[in-house]
């Protein structure tokens, strides 16, 4: 699965959002153990630096309108309740103002949430120079009136001509933005109609949208195409370590639980089977069989490991006898 993230996506982490920040570190997660490949670009890394901080003063400047001091009309006076609000209006005023001086600190030295995890994310992207060609070939994209791009803006169709060209063939894109350069006049929820038909042409696959990497979430974090889950990947991570044959048939149980399986984890889970003898010693035994045969022979001919594919071929033999 190929992942666009754009630049106001990571933006709204600084501003006002319904996603939320675990969200982004579970798309890269996915990302780094090989269940799905977000393309970040130059482009992006450089709007986001640029823009940072505007987004943030934007989102402060608001805050602050919302937490001014209640302005109370003389009559209310006389009423009881007017003596508790006074009260909490002045808590909250305080607590505002020590909560303004530490973001301040966080903000100058960008210690936010939101920055430590983007800042990871940046650091462990590839990002590779941006060709002189692709200001070139992106302006002449907008002087013919293509989509994506508005305003003189050329960003956008950079990103897209960088997507044309790594995303594989036949692989279907999907993209997280709220920039409506991307999306259908008549029908917001869909893809721009010309960078459906553009991508189907170039690339013989679909072209998928989403407004927040909520709804991207929802839509694709179902155990089958998207599939990393922290539970998962702690269960896998405890059969290297599982101390009995006992443990390992718990543990493959809960691990039955989910349906989808990508090759990285497939991978991981046949190297714990090589480590651990109370694990690679049952591999035959009706349900670990059953799991593997289940989840990993349907990657057998992309195993890059001669022993991970000589125990996948073990256990496919277990089940064929057995069902004879």
């Amino acid at each position: 699965m190929h992942v666009f993230i754009d630049t106001n996506i990571l933006l709204n982490f600084f501003h006002f959002t319904k996603d939320e920040l675990s969200a982004l570190g579970d798309v890269f997660a996915s990302h780094e153990r090989g269940a799905a490949k977000v393309h970040l670009t130059v482009q992006v890394r450089d709007e986001f630096r640029r823009n940072r901080e505007k987004k943030i003063s934007d989102a402060l400047k608001k805050y602050k309108e919302t937490v001014r001091s209640v302005q109370f009309p003389s009559f209310m006076k006389p009423y009881e309740q007017y003596t508790e609000i006074r009260s909490l209006s002045n808590k909250m005023q305080a607590a505002s103002k020590e909560l303004l001086e530490k973001l301040n600190e966080d903000i100058s030295t960008k210690s936010l949430h939101a920055d430590q995890l983007i800042s990871k994310i940046f650091e462990e992207s590839d990002f590779s120079s941006l060709p002189e060609e692709y200001y070139a070939r992106a302006k002449a994209r907008m002087d013919m009136g293509n989509p994506p791009g508005k305003n003189g803006s050329i960003g956008d169709a950079i990103n897209w001509l960088i997507l044309l060209d790594k995303v594989p063939e036949t692989e279907d894109l999907h993209i997280i933005s709220e920039d409506g350069d991307f999306y259908s006049i008549l029908d917001d929820s869909k893809a721009h109609p010309f960078l459906i038909e553009e991508w189907k042409e170039k690339k013989n696959s679909e072209l998928h949208t989403y407004r927040t990497l909520d709804s991207f979430l929802k839509a694709r974090f179902d155990g089958i195409e998207f599939s990393y889950d922290s539970k998962k990947e702690e269960l896998i991570d405890d059969l290297k370590c599982s101390g009995s044959f006992a443990t390992t048939h718990y543990l493959i149980g809960k691990l039955e639980q989910f349906s989808y399986y990508s090759l990285s984890e497939v991978e991981r889970i046949l190297e714990a089977a090589l480590e651990n003898g109370q694990f690679g010693g049952i591999v035959t035994d009706y349900d670990v069989s059953d799991f593997l045969n289940r989840v990993a022979a349907p990657h057998l001919d992309r195993l890059r490991k001669k022993e991970h594919k000589e125990i996948i071929k073990d256990v496919i033999e277990e089940k064929s006898g057995r069902n004879e």
